[in-house]
């Protein structure tokens, strides 16, 4: 099957670059960044899944705000549900499909909050929409119909400006520091691909899967 054979491969995802799968015995965290290719301008959208304290899981998309070999990084309002299950349940699942959906990464971990100064500067890089967004979306405004959302919408662009450079002290940011990197790619002659490297004391185990 071709990438272009791929169930969706003409909807919008996220650009992941052309950069070969790992191999045993090499470190996946340089091409884990690179397959995220993390433009700060136009975030990579992923799918986060959490667990509450009773058990429950819980996914939602979000954006990928950034990728260093320490992890990946996600910004959000600190009092979202994704919020309360990783203060309860810091570990957590990001999963982000390339463009042509001939490339998934699977990244697992534990969550811990990003300084201050990156969650600043991710802030700043956001577009106007999303930095309005960070001060106008909350549980009040949510529960309001259109019209109510329309004009806590406007009066956040009277009281705050159209983009913002500052961010509400509900903004908060996570990095996911990886126990685990899957990496899954689409081979046009072949059964598809999967590796996934297990974090050990002194490097990294790779397991082939079914792809």
């Amino acid at each position: 099957m071709t990438a272009a054979e791929l169930p969706g491969a003409d909807l919008p995802g996220t650009d992941l670059a052309g950069v070969a799968m790992p191999e045993p015995g090499d470190d996946p965290l340089t091409a884990m960044v690179a397959w995220l290719a993390v433009d700060p301008l136009d975030p990579p959208l992923g799918v986060l899944a959490t667990v509450d304290r009773d058990g429950t899981p819980g996914c939602r998309h979000l954006l990928v705000s950034g990728a260093t070999t320490a992890g990946p990084t996600f910004h959000t309002d600190s009092r979202s549900r994704k919020v309360l299950d990783i203060a309860a349940n810091p570990r957590a699942t990001l999963v982000v499909l390339s463009a042509d959906r001939a490339r998934q990464l699977t990244v697992t971990g534990l969550a811990a909050p990003t300084d201050a100064d990156e969650q600043l500067r991710t802030y700043r890089d956001r577009s106007p929409y999303l930095k309005l967004l960070a001060w106008a979306n909350n549980p009040a405004a949510a529960a309001l119909p259109p019209a109510g959302r329309r004009q806590v919408w406007a009066e956040a662009v009277d009281r705050h400006g159209p983009c913002p450079q500052d961010p509400p002290d509900t903004w908060i940011g996570y990095r996911l520091r990886p126990e685990t990197v899957t990496f899954w790619q689409a081979v046009e002659d072949a059964p598809s691909h999967r590796r996934r490297f297990h974090r050990r004391p002194g490097g990294w185990l790779a397991e082939e899967l079914p792809g």
